[in-house]
């Protein structure tokens, strides 16, 4: 079968074709590129920067009571141009008080006091925590501190915090304690916002839907728990002799160096002591550098998995699980977890794993944070796997490439919904592409299909998700076909190496592509990511001459995709006839597809369920006779 592609130049969509620097930008975006902190082949600028925080945390927390008490140092550097006049730091368990605006409907009892601070001192004078004294105010969860001197370029400063709160029960909003013993604790210690070179500080208040926007810390963490608790954190336990007994010690190194699962804590040390303590306590000391979060898991009865990877000589990656002895799925999480990082190490995204470890930690839903994510069990196969793959892949995106969740959830959650579609058939025999491809074609051009560009805070659910999975990552998956595999993965790739570390926007992205394809690509970008389309091919003409079949494609929703054609002959064969999304580069509006075939075609039909298309009335054409 030979295929020939012919232009029909009916109609040529309106948006610009000349090279992405003309994409269309906001003012704080275009400031960036004049202050050359961004640069247009998708780099970081010549003046780019970017704050950093070094986080000393000791903490405590009484199971009985949920309290969580904690007292900090962080040191605060201002690595900017710009001489800061305050502070402001993010307090996200305000999003449980009484009256605090959220999106999310609590349950009575998760309800709290919030984050209750009985000491702060910046730059070693303590500060009145009087709102009346004008030195602090409340904003959401957002607490700025007035600085009483201002911290000038290249300088830096301390804060020192006090602080409580009531971990929230009866909740699976990202985290919370499940049962009376096991709790997983994220978004949980006073931290600094973002200060960076569009917007100044990241003021978006925590509402339970969005999500977050985080710079990158160095952290030295100490958890202090009654006996009997264990604690899996982001991170690496700097301590292991300090708090498991030699046997579990034993396991424990174990699992560091080998190939096999071992099972540290098993149903038959029930009752055992696994943990040290001294006067009724354990103190577990976690360590990691340049890392954007700290969250971690706990329980007393808990048991613990653990296996390693090498995936460059010398170096392995732990993959550890925690979960309830109950759950049938996490006996396989940590050898899940270890398949995972060796898939994106190795094929999707193609870049090693970037930490020490992973831990697999069995509390409820799904949710990512750095080298630890928490997920609930599942009642199949494919959500299981669909979870724990979903959550590892964040590892990358947002906590690698520090992408702002908060305004562009689709490069975070897109990609993460993207990037392990083909390790999810492998794990579960189920095509994620399937899924998103029909729901996004049901969801496509209802009135809440707004550009993706836009800020996601304007987005809620149901929207929200499909604008953060969905669309987006058929977006990538479209862009790979114009591209080609190879090409798109060095794109990719090039994407993660210039902004691994750093907060890159969507144009750093969009330029990163044009600039290793030097190819102008504002004919994808703008119909995907800029407009409001909706993915919808129709078959609008069928023509037969002799052995040449002619067929006429016309792109009626103007979003690029691929055309998948499948030919019924007359001898009762098929055949299949497929063009890359790259097809509409020229912004044709039809395009005429020539076939030669041997024999007599009886019908056509656009018919690939990985491809959406929001109208199948229109997918097939019968031959006249």
């Amino acid at each position: 079968m030979k295929l020939y592609i012919t232009p029909a130049l009916i109609f040529v969509l309106a948006f610009s074709v000349s090279f992405g620097s003309n994409l269309k930008k906001p003012k704080e975006i275009k400031k960036a590129y004049t202050n050359q902190t961004r640069s247009y082949d998708g780099k970081p600028g010549i003046n780019y920067w970017q704050n950093f925080s070094e986080y000393n945390i000791k903490a405590e927390i009484d199971p009985k009571t949920k309290l969580l008490t904690g007292r900090e140092k962080i040191v605060y550097f201002n690595n900017s141009p710009d001489t800061l006049k305050s502070i402001v730091l993010k307090l996200y368990q305000d999003m449980y008080k009484k009256g605090a605006a959220r999106n999310t409907e609590l349950n009575p009892e998760t309800v709290t006091e919030g984050v209750k601070i009985s000491k702060l001192i910046v730059d070693g004078n303590k500060l009145s925590l009087n709102v009346d004294d004008k030195l602090i105010s409340y904003q959401g969860t957002n607490l700025i501190i007035k600085l009483t001197s201002s911290l000038p370029p290249k300088s830096k400063t301390t804060v020192d915090v006090d602080w409580s709160f009531i971990i929230p029960k009866g909740t699976d909003i990202r985290i919370g304690s499940y049962g009376e013993s096991t709790f997983f604790v994220g978004y949980w210690y006073p931290k600094v916002a973002v200060y960076d070179d569009i917007r100044g500080w990241d003021m978006i208040s925590y509402n339970a839907e969005h999500e977050f926007y985080f710079d990158y810390s160095d952290m030295n963490v100490e958890i202090k728990v009654p006996k009997g608790f264990g604690i899996w954190a982001t991170g690496m336990l700097q301590n292991p002799r300090e708090v498991l007994n030699d046997v579990y010690l034993k396991r424990y190194n174990e699992s560091l160096t080998s190939d096999n699962l071992i099972n540290i804590v098993t149903k038959q040390d029930s009752g055992k002591e696994v943990y040290k303590h001294q006067n009724g306590y354990t103190t577990f000391k976690y360590s990691a550098k340049n890392i954007s979060d700290f969250a971690f898991g706990m329980s007393d009865f808990y048991l613990w998995d653990g296996t390693s990877i090498e995936l460059e000589s010398g170096k392995r990656i732990a993959c550890f699980s925690a979960y309830n002895p109950s759950s049938e799925f996490f006996t396989q999480a940590a050898t899940m977890a270890k398949r995972t990082i060796e898939f994106f190490s190795k094929q999707m995204p193609g870049v090693f794993y970037p930490y020490p470890q992973i831990t697999v930690f069995n509390g409820d839903g799904g949710m990512e944070f750095p080298m630890i994510v928490n997920d609930g069990q599942f009642s199949n196969k494919i959500n299981d796997v669909y979870v724990t793959t979903h959550e590892i892949a964040h590892m990358y995106f947002p906590f690698y490439v520090g992408t702002n969740e908060s305004r562009y959830a689709w490069m975070d959650e897109g990609m993460a919904y993207f990037l392990p579609w083909d390790l999810q058939i492998e794990l579960s025999e189920y095509d994620h592409r399937t899924r998103a491809a029909i729901g996004f074609s049901k969801w496509a051009g209802n009135e809440m299909d707004i550009p993706l560009i836009l800020p996601s805070v304007l987005s809620r659910d149901p929207h929200l998700s499909m604008m953060s999975y969905y669309k987006p990552a058929l977006a990538f998956e479209m862009l790979g076909s114009a591209l080609g595999d190879e090409l798109f993965k060095e794109c990719l790739k090039e994407f993660i190496s210039r902004w691994n570390g750093k907060h890159p926007t969507p144009w750093d992205m969009f330029y990163t592509f044009e600039d290793v394809t030097k190819q102008d690509l504002n004919w994808f970008w703008n119909p995907w990511f800029f407009e409001s389309h909706i993915p919808d091919l129709a078959i609008k003409d069928l023509k037969i001459e002799n052995d040449k079949i002619k067929i006429l494609i016309e792109n009626v929703g103007n979003l690029p995709v691929p055309i998948d054609l499948t030919l019924t002959l007359e001898d009762g064969t098929q055949t299949n006839l497929h063009a890359s999304t790259s097809i509409w580069e020229k912004g044709d509006k039809e395009i005429w597809l020539n076939v030669d075939v041997k024999s007599k075609v009886k019908s056509v039909e656009l018919l690939n369920k990985n491809i959406p298309d929001a109208e199948v009335n229109n997918n097939k054409l019968i031959a006249k006779d």
